[in-house]
């Protein structure tokens, strides 16, 4: 995503939501990227979870486009009034996904919670597991991750050993379309922007 942003000449500042002080004004940013975490946005405790979800929704309704991913997109769509739950399975892996304008295609996927589809919001895109992606205006929740990279596979497979029974088809796939992933990324993620002139 930074690299995205820093192509597309935007400046990027980073904040680590269980570490952050104070969560800015939204008013002073031109768009806000929330990622993803090990935490669950409807089983959590931590206290930054609750708090994330409320800058998500502040910072939507002030006007401020917001793109969640994975756990950013189930605390967006919290933050919109839909409900976020544990998944039937956790889905990890490359999968199919049905939807237009970029939306659709092979996406890598980590996650065992869901999102139903918020109040008022337009589907994107869709996987036989369930919904993928949504819009509100130009807010928009993936549950799929475009910014997945070899390292990054790596570093989550590090840290949940035994998640993957055989993770090598995984690493390979990850390794043999990273070049046409990445592009089909920075795709999306300018189809997303250009909801944020409308």
């Amino acid at each position: 995503m930074g690299e995205w942003a820093a192509a597309r000449g935007a400046q990027v500042d980073v904040i680590h939501g269980p570490t952050v002080a104070a969560w800015p004004d939204p008013t002073a940013l031109d768009a806000v990227v929330a990622l993803g975490s090990d935490h669950s946005v409807h089983a959590s405790r931590a206290p930054w979870v609750a708090e994330q979800v409320a800058f998500l929704r502040a910072t939507h309704d002030a006007g401020v486009p917001v793109v969640g991913i994975c756990f950013g997109g189930q605390a967006l769509a919290a933050a919109l009034g839909a409900t976020v739950s544990r998944a039937p399975q956790t889905e990890i892996g490359w999968i199919d996904v049905d939807g237009d304008d970029g939306y659709g295609g092979r996406w890598f996927t980590w996650h065992e919670d869901v999102f139903d589809l918020p109040p008022g919001a337009e589907e994107l895109a869709r996987a036989a597991s369930g919904l993928q992606a949504f819009a509100v205006g130009a807010s928009v929740g993936l549950q799929f991750h475009p910014e997945v990279t070899p390292a990054i596979v790596e570093d989550w497979l590090d840290g949940a050993p035994g998640a993957v029974a055989d993770p090598e088809p995984m690493r390979s796939e990850t390794t043999s379309t990273v070049a046409a992933a990445r592009e089909r990324a920075f795709a999306l993620m300018d189809r997303i922007a250009a909801r944020w002139a409308r």
